[in-house]
């Protein structure tokens, strides 16, 4: 029950607070060991080694982000346990696979991440690769 209530919240805030204007709660937990949690759970595959991916983590203001409690929730009912948000891709993290403690430090390297995402501009090979990707682009 306690999931469900804190499950709602986070929808709550996620439908009335502007994301760039969610409050973050101060960080406790070990980002250290979020680190080794993150890569050995594969979060990097969507979110990036540096918190920059398919699925940007850094500087969203998401509401899933504001606090460990919130985060908990989300991780433990996703679309294919709970579907609160069916539209999500991302794997269930049950309390027997992710402890809570584990959550609250996955959060705290999260919420370590800096804030440096490159310009794509700045990269001349990787403008190159998109340049090229546009052009192969399927046209029906």
């Amino acid at each position: 029950m306690k999931i469900l209530v804190i499950s709602v919240t986070g929808l709550l805030i996620g439908f009335t607070a502007p994301a760039a204007t969610a409050q973050q709660e101060p960080v406790i937990s070990d980002a250290n060991a979020g680190a080794q949690l993150y890569y050995d759970h594969g979060c990097y595959a969507c979110h990036g080694y540096s918190g920059y991916g398919r699925v940007d983590l850094n500087n969203t203001g998401s509401p899933w982000l504001v606090n460990e409690e919130i985060f908990r929730a989300f991780l433990r009912a996703r679309a294919d346990v709970a579907p609160v948000l069916p539209s999500t891709s991302m794997p269930n993290y049950p309390a027997n696979a992710l402890s809570d403690e584990g959550v609250n430090d996955i959060f705290a390297y999260i919420r370590s991440l800096p804030n440096n995402q490159p310009d794509s501009a700045d990269i001349p090979a990787l403008r190159t690769i998109l340049e090229s990707a546009e052009q192969r682009e399927y046209k029906p």
